[in-house]
């Protein structure tokens, strides 16, 4: 679907020549700059839904809090709010209460959000969000797709849920894997300008015969581009690395816990760039206090499905740099991690 040039400026162009420190907070989350902000002012197709979600957020951080307000955008005023209820533990109660007298003080046809809530529902585009996935305690298995519904494990018997004590009624599980989706987090990557350039760095940089300054210009990656040229044809299919290991959050002297991170890297990137922690996805938690040992293939389930619909369903993204939505892929080309975790 095309645009026009003056609906997409009407789009992506935005006041405020004096900048807007919350608006280039969202742009620096998504590393991206005023200048090429500016230069995407005409697109030649429209941007998928997610996209347009994220743009729609730039446009929120620009309106202004109430007509002729200077201080605050729509934006700025939920996330200084959001920042006092964080720092002093508000509950949500609480948080609609000072929202509810602030709107009574400020001028008519304020733009502040009513409730945590709606608030809430205004930043949800910029979180990436991730899921809460119940598992054995023994890591037997995951209460996941066709075995959601189980209430104890079908190899060890374990119970799911602690027993309730009182009247609660909210079910509480003995082990929780918290996952977060990597497709969102690759899709960000090409909605800014100063990101998605780099994305074909791999491809487009000059190298050296008998010089490896990249995985890229390694015989392992010349030997998937051959094996694989459908996927190599698209410079733009992003190419990852793995990495775990388990370690004690508490320190060094407290008690014995071993948690494991799971951590994405995105080696289209130049040297510079794939290695910066902004560019190393954390793709899940698996819990402690134990190791899960030879059963980590359980746990990387949730993971394995992805990377599985990465490579074959492909996901539709958004870029900005050429204007265009396109099917991206993805493939996991190797793991890095000591023996044990081997």
């Amino acid at each position: 679907m095309v645009r026009s040039s003056s609906s997409a400026s009407n789009m992506y162009e935005f006041e405020n020549e004096n900048g807007n420190p919350y608006r280039n907070m969202v742009m620096d989350v998504m590393r991206m700059s005023e200048g090429n902000v500016r230069k995407c002012t005409i697109v030649e197709e429209e941007p998928n839904a997610d996209a347009a979600r994220f743009f729609d957020l730039l446009r929120d951080s620009d309106e202004p809090l109430w007509d002729g307000c200077t201080n605050h955008s729509k934006l700025s005023a939920v996330a200084q709010v959001f920042t006092i209820k964080l720092d002093h533990g508000l509950s949500e109660a609480c948080y609609d209460k000072i929202i509810e007298w602030t709107r009574s003080i400020l001028p008519e046809g304020n733009r502040l959000k009513e409730n945590f809530y709606a608030a809430k529902s205004m930043i949800k585009p910029l979180s990436l969000g991730y899921q809460k996935i119940n598992l054995c305690p023994n890591f037997c298995m995951l209460y996941y797709f066709e075995n959601a519904e189980m209430i104890e494990c079908m190899t060890c018997g374990h119970s799911r849920y602690k027993l309730r004590t009182g009247r609660g009624k909210t079910l509480v599980a003995y082990k929780r894997l918290r996952f977060f989706p990597i497709t969102p987090r690759l899709q960000r990557l090409f909605i800014s300008p100063k990101t998605t350039e780099h994305m074909t760095w791999h491809q487009s940089h000059y190298a050296v015969d008998g010089v490896m300054v990249h995985s890229s210009d390694g015989e392992v990656w010349k030997h998937f581009n051959s094996m694989h040229p459908h996927f190599s044809a698209e410079s733009r299919n992003v190419r990852l690395g793995l990495c775990t290991d388990g370690f004690n959050p508490f320190g060094s002297f407290a008690a014995p816990y071993s948690c494991w991170p799971v951590i994405l890297t995105v080696y289209n990137l130049p040297p510079g760039m794939c290695m910066r922690p902004e560019f190393m996805f954390l793709s899940m938690v698996i819990p402690g206090p134990n190791s899960p040992g030879w059963n980590i293939d359980i746990c990387l389930r949730l993971l394995i499905d992805e990377l599985t619909q990465l490579w074959s369903s492909r996901a539709l993204t958004y870029d900005i740099s050429r204007k265009q939505n396109f099917v991206m892929r993805a493939a996991l080309m190797w793991t890095i991690n000591d023996f044990p975790a081997y």
